[in-house]
């Protein structure tokens, strides 16, 4: 099948462009983005999925992306962005027989 990514290139392409024109700074970290640097470079513009693909999230939602450098791109993988679940909660056990 393919990296969903890169299945539809032009659009893929397109969302990039409409991305990189917004100069926004990195979602995950929240410092600047300089978007002149080369492809490779740990704090180049990369597309990140906030849903990621890996759990469904689509790759040419606009919903779906923002920038991010790459190193925490990376960083992050496919964990979600501070989003927890409720907290369960935990019957507290006591006891007074010592």
């Amino acid at each position: 099948m393919g990296n969903p990514r890169y299945s539809n290139g032009a659009a893929r392409r397109k969302l990039r462009a409409w991305l990189r024109s917004q100069g926004r700074p990195c979602h995950i970290c929240g410092q600047p983005i300089d978007y002149s640097l080369p492809a490779g470079d740990p704090l180049s513009f990369e597309v990140d999925e906030i849903v990621p693909v890996s759990k469904g999230g689509s790759p040419l939602d606009r919903s779906n992306v923002d920038a991010a450098h790459r190193i925490c791109n990376q960083r992050r993988g496919n964990r979600d962005l501070g989003l927890k679940a409720p907290a369960i909660p935990v019957p507290v056990m006591t006891s007074r027989r010592w």
